[in-house]
């Protein structure tokens, strides 16, 4: 990752806060891969407690996000990271203590109270000086734990070793949160500023759905990606290859997100987030059309460095929108969480109505939807770089 140095918390502070987001994404990430199996390991049926241990962080996400409003008001920054990071720590240790589902869906809630997406977010752009820096930095530490954790969890799992590894992650998370908190004493999330005028609203409205639909297209590929390459070529595309690729594009996710700050601090979010989400759209509507291994390889990388961008775009474009920074990066989250419940759906319709190559399209389809829901309101935020006050 790139270092990017801020005046107000040095390169200490901002390592902190990219080893807290790292640490925050990379533990959820090493258990979903074998969710089902560690339930069924407890011995109950699994498809119903994995659903809902799936689905509850996006829960309680959900229910917190009309409150950091207020608790941005409340509590300094500083005070909210410390929140983030101890929840993040119980809900590894509750995990590593779960010997039920019950108490495993009771940690997956825990997760989503934290609200690392939010919290984080608001760090990182009082940390950096422009906001294309701040949330793209953001976004390369959690790249960093999507390629990360799968590989841990993984080797963790076949040893028997999952609780110990959560138990480590919730040490790491506790160290890395006094660290962080720590080091960003002179830093506080912009207070809501004037209530917005109806233009606003309906610019905010557009973004907030191109950002829904983009994450809905992004997990409705990745959750039916196996289903498609496996009825076109099971001989080929084995679930090792298939986890190659996954974590390729997260890779090349890390690579490019410095060109992406770049972009966004020299251009409008909103025009960086409809290239990202019409590239997706086209290459994953390519997937089916018969490109062989070395083309599927090429469109993952491809896919990853598009993707990438789409995260530190949306929220760099409702910050622009005005001074209400904390209320619309917890929108922009809910808008990227419900994107993520529904994506898996609506390929899962499109599974049981068109085949495995209809899951690839319903995820075009979805990315498409959001670059329309961009361009039906003309909108032009001013530029990401004014600085925090």
């Amino acid at each position: 990752m790139t270092a990017v140095t801020s005046p107000r918390i040095g390169v200490a502070g901002l390592t902190a806060l990219v080893l807290l987001q790292l640490a925050v994404t990379a533990p959820p990430l090493a258990l979903l891969p074998f969710l089902g199996l560690h339930i069924a390991r407890m011995g109950v049926a699994p498809a119903f407690w994995t659903a809902a241990a799936l689905a509850a962080p996006a829960v309680t996400t959900l229910v917190m996000t009309p409150a950091w409003t207020g608790l941005a008001r409340r509590f300094s920054l500083p005070t909210l990271i410390g929140w983030t990071g101890g929840l993040s720590a119980a809900s590894c240790v509750l995990i590593a203590l779960a010997s039920d589902p019950l108490m495993l869906l009771v940690a997956r809630f825990v997760q989503g109270l934290a609200g690392g997406g939010v919290v984080l977010a608001l760090a990182f752009r009082a940390a950096s000086r422009t906001a294309g820096r701040g949330f793209a930095l953001m976004q390369q530490a959690v790249s960093a734990g999507c390629l990360l954790g799968p590989l841990a969890g993984g080797l963790a799992f076949e040893r028997g070793l999952l609780g110990l590894l959560m138990l480590g992650c919730g040490g790491l998370l506790l160290a890395v949160t006094l660290a962080a908190a720590a080091a960003g004493r002179q830093l506080r999330a912009e207070p809501d500023g004037a209530s917005p005028n109806d233009r606003t609203k309906r610019q905010e409205l557009s973004l907030l759905c191109a950002g829904m639909c983009g994450s809905a297209g992004a997990f409705a590929f990745v959750a039916f990606f196996p289903a498609w390459a496996t009825a076109h070529d099971p001989a080929v595309y084995t679930p090792g290859l298939i986890g190659l690729l996954h974590s390729l594009s997260w890779l090349v996710a890390l690579l490019v997100l410095p060109l992406w700050a770049r972009g966004l601090d020299g251009a409008s979010p909103g025009i960086a987030l409809g290239l990202s989400l019409i590239g997706c759209c086209l290459t994953f509507a390519a997937v089916p059309l018969g490109a062989g291994l070395a083309g599927i390889v090429a469109l993952r990388l491809l896919q990853g460095a598009l993707f990438a961008g789409q995260a530190p775009a949306l929220f760099a474009a409702v910050e622009a929108l005005g001074p209400s920074r904390t209320v619309r990066l917890a929108r922009a989250r809910a808008s990227l969480t419900v994107g993520q419940l529904i994506g898996p759906f609506a390929a899962g319709l499109a599974l049981a109505s068109l085949g495995p190559s209809g899951t690839v399209f319903a995820a075009a389809g979805l990315s498409l939807a959001g670059a329309a829901a961009l361009a039906a309101t003309a909108h032009r935020p001013r530029s990401a770089r004014c600085p925090t006050p």
